[in-house]
């Protein structure tokens, strides 16, 4: 029998018992650190895990009109590539989102899980039932892929996010910050173009910032001719992209080596060793001069063709010819003044530039998987795609001088607006990223305080880059889909701040503030996906676009349209 004295001594845990404490105990007694309650590979698979939660309780089950923008235009667009017919053009024009949607249920027929992944086998109008469960069918398989795509984007953001950071807490919390953003929420469960777009071009500049970090390499010129290639390839599936990548000099001329300026320079004698350094500059030639030729008709055609069928805007192609070669001397001039800032060896800068221009022309050879003229000429055509895109949304822009009265208040207004979402009070959103934003201003006054300008600069400018393309996004109204291409930007620049400045990972608000950080993501994101369950929409809600589907005689549920 136990004394009093022993009663009042806490015994050890065993057994299980202290198994199970262990695990679930902090692992540290920063407060920064007990918001991470698992390890780096569970914390993943909690993060994809309550991606597909979500997306099987609101989105995967409902019906092919329920989405009908964009679900319906790249199922119909697929089906036509499996005919095979020539894909109509599709405005956006994504290319990339139709064609892999096209292989993909080519592979689910294959295997039995699809019946229908061709528009030839889609059942006749007369039998209404098995014509809305062939579109279903495939567009439910379209919605698996899009869930693909957003799970294994959140996996190499956060594996490149830790390799940046080099802690993998904070990567971690960054990928939650993703999966669970406002964007990404809705659209890993529809066919939305800006998920394949905004992927690939932030996997590629999130490349390029770890290549910038570890000093001269030799992997480094192959790392930014991939960067290149999945740059172009997003600019395939959505003319957008074309801003990010004229924001390119900006967002990296201030990430260099040793961010902390703690770690010691990298070693330099791959490119000091002329031997080598010749061999794989002159490879680096070698493949851009032959990617080039197999791919110049693609670009001769596009710069030098001002219409094609389905098109609704014609191309102006001396002002197309004069951009494209202003944005190849910006990039060009961005290279240059990287090179002289930190100190790049030459023949490093000389065999990344033309790695740069290999991978572009390999991305541009794309193209060929389906040619389509219409598709080419968006593509080579950006600005004008899309000034017709905003002259739908605010007729001003439509005609006259770009700095002209109408110009200039529509750019202040748009710029009143964005700064109006960032306070969330005088214009609420489903967008939590906001309150990220809200924290990256907080720490970067901190840094400033502490003077640490080689984190203030690089975090300013992924800051002040997506508040811009924001503006710019306000052309169109700044849609929750556009948010894909900035949250990650605000992302990142909360990242760098944490990993940089101690003091915010042990202040004593620190893990209430990341507790309600956690909190407003995991419930504002799924707002969007909760009102689109319980809209009452009907089958009529596609009847209006036609105008997307020519070969579609009409839908069961539809008027004919008039002759």
């Amino acid at each position: 029998m136990q004394t009093e004295a022993s009663r009042s001594v806490p015994q050890p845990i065993t057994g299980r018992s202290a198994a199970f404490a262990r695990r679930f105990a902090p692992r540290s007694t920063s407060p920064f650190d007990r918001l991470v309650l698992f390890s780096w590979r569970n914390e993943l698979l909690l993060i994809c895990g309550g991606m597909v939660l979500s997306f099987l309780l609101a989105g995967f089950w409902f019906p092919y009109w329920r989405v009908a923008d964009m679900d319906f235009f790249v199922v119909y667009n697929a089906f036509l590539l499996n005919t095979p017919l020539p894909q109509e053009f599709f405005d956006h024009p994504g290319y990339l989102s139709i064609l892999l949607l096209s292989y993909w249920l080519r592979a689910l027929h294959a295997l039995g899980l699809v019946q229908v992944h061709a528009f030839s086998a889609v059942p006749a109008l007369s039998n209404a039932a098995g014509f809305a469960d062939a579109w279903t069918q495939a567009t439910r398989a379209g919605r698996v892929l899009s869930l693909i795509y957003a799970m294994g984007y959140v996996l190499a953001f956060s594996y490149l996010l830790r390799a940046l950071v080099r802690d993998w807490r904070i990567a971690a919390l960054g990928g939650f910050m993703l999966a669970f953003s406002g964007g990404m929420a809705m659209q890993m469960r529809i066919l939305r173009t800006e998920l394949l777009s905004a992927g690939s071009f932030i996997i590629a500049l999130l490349m390029l910032m770890v290549a910038a970090t570890r000093g001269p390499r030799a992997w480094r010129p192959p790392v930014v001719g991939l960067a290149s290639l999945l740059m172009t390839l997003a600019l395939l599936n959505k003319v957008q992209v074309l801003f990010f990548i004229g924001a390119l000099p900006v967002l990296l001329i201030f990430v260099g080596p040793d961010l902390d300026g703690a770690k010691s320079a990298p070693p330099r004698g791959f490119w000091n060793a002329p031997s080598r350094a010749w061999t794989a500059f002159g490879a680096s030639v070698v493949i851009a001069v032959l990617a080039a030729y197999a791919a110049k008709d693609i670009v001769l055609a596009g710069l030098t063709t001002a219409s094609a069928p389905g098109l609704y805007f014609t191309a102006r192609l001396q002002a197309a010819q004069i951009y494209w070669a202003l944005l190849a001397a910006w990039l060009g001039l961005g290279m240059v003044a990287y090179a002289v800032m930190w100190r790049v060896p030459p023949l490093e800068t000389l065999t990344a530039a033309f790695a740069a221009v290999a991978g572009c022309m390999i991305g541009v050879l794309a193209l060929d998987a389906r040619y389509n003229g219409a598709v080419v000429v968006a593509v080579f055509h950006p600005l004008e795609n899309m000034a017709a895109f905003a002259g739908w949304a605010n007729p001003q822009l439509v005609s006259g001088s770009p700095l002209d009265a109408a110009h200039l208040k529509f750019l202040a207004q748009a710029a009143a607006g964005v700064l109006a979402r960032v306070t969330f009070v005088l214009h609420p959103s489903t967008r939590p990223a906001i309150f990220v934003q809200w924290f990256v201003i907080a720490a970067t006054a901190i840094a400033i305080r502490e003077r640490k300008w080689r984190l203030v600069l690089p975090v300013a400018a992924l800051i002040l880059s997506a508040a811009a393309i924001d503006t710019l996004g306000m052309g169109r109204g700044l849609k929750q889909e556009y948010f894909n291409f900035t949250d990650p930007l605000v992302i990142i620049a909360a990242a760098l701040l944490i990993a940089n400045l101690a003091p915010l990972r042990n202040h004593r608000w620190t893990y209430a503030a990341g507790v309600a950080l956690i909190a407003v993501h995991a419930v504002m994101s799924q707002i969007e996906p909760v009102k689109r369950l319980l809209r009452n929409d009907r089958p009529e809600v596609i009847c209006d676009f036609y105008v997307y589907a020519a070969r579609v005689e009409k839908f069961p549920t539809c008027p004919k349209p008039a002759q």
